[in-house]
């Protein structure tokens, strides 16, 4: 991805690892499913790549534009109108040590500066998404994972739209106070069993690794969708070792649990209270 024309960004992370570990995770899909989306791959370039966003979104149907293992895997992402299509590069360095740096360009070929709030939000998610890979490479590279994603929204949205996802962290076990990555964490009492130790977090954001009921990787988040607009909250969970049908039940589980926080945090009628 080249070119002085267009609108790109990039991001990076540093990984553990070896380049064909790596590679395994970002260009396989099973791979790609155990710390990102389900995806059905063609691995060759002009091979198809079918991206399995649900609940987050429609299927995305992909071109195959680069695939050099286990250093550069690229597609395509048609858009229905100009410009088109999304580009993504993954590129990956091997470093000293056993370690690699993932690096993520995304962007439009032929796009002015209005498509610039695109190109940094798909880059937003890429970092959030690069620091699940880091995880998953550290603590269960190789395995296979299961999905429990849900998403629902907290409508209408309170006035304080940065206050619950603190008391949704809160409700589900983390404390009131800033969670820190290494922190342990037990369940509260009504809440889905869920315990372990905190990988990552920053505001509206947590990267957990459990250990109960199972080992997963779990990253949670709750974001206004924009101005006057619900409040979304986002579970993507990749447990190891489940079976389907455990894994759908534990989804049918939080689907529930997260369903009642959201209707307990609307406005008007909650007051949230430091407990």
């Amino acid at each position: 991805m080249s070119g002085d024309r267009g609108r790109h960004g990039e991001t990076e992370i540093e990984v553990p690892g070896t380049p064909e570990q790596v590679w395994q995770a970002i260009a396989t899909g099973p791979g790609q499913a155990a710390w990102l989306f389900p995806a059905d791959l063609d691995p060759a370039v002009g091979g198809s790549m079918i991206i399995h966003r649900e609940p987050f979104g429609p299927d995305a149907e992909t071109t195959v534009t680069r695939y050099e293992p286990p250093h550069a895997f690229g597609y395509d992402e048609p858009n229905q109108g100009p410009p088109s299509p999304l580009a993504t590069e993954i590129l990956v360095e091997a470093k000293s040590g056993g370690s690699c740096v993932v690096r993520v360009i995304c962007g439009f070929a032929d796009a002015g500066e209005e498509w610039e709030d695109l190109v940094q939000g798909a880059l937003e998610g890429w970092r959030m998404a690069l620091v699940v890979l880091a995880e998953y490479l550290r603590s269960f590279a190789g395995r296979p994972g299961r999905p429990v994603d849900v998403i629902t929204m907290i409508a209408p949205a309170p006035a304080d739209r940065a206050t619950p996802a603190a008391e949704l962290f809160r409700r589900l076990g983390l404390g009131s106070g800033a969670v820190k990555p290494g922190a342990r964490f037990r369940p509260a009492p009504d809440a889905p069993e869920l315990a372990g130790v905190v990988v990552r977090s920053e505001p509206g954001y947590l990267l957990l690794r459990s250990e109960s009921p199972g080992p997963g990787l779990w990253a949670l988040s709750c974001f206004p969708m924009g101005l006057d607009r619900p409040i979304s909250i986002n579970l993507m969970g990749r447990v190891y070792g489940w079976a389907d049908d455990q894994a759908a039940r534990l989804r049918t589980t939080w689907q529930t649990w997260l369903q009642r926080q959201a209707e307990e945090l609307a406005a008007p009628e909650t007051i949230l209270e430091e407990r």
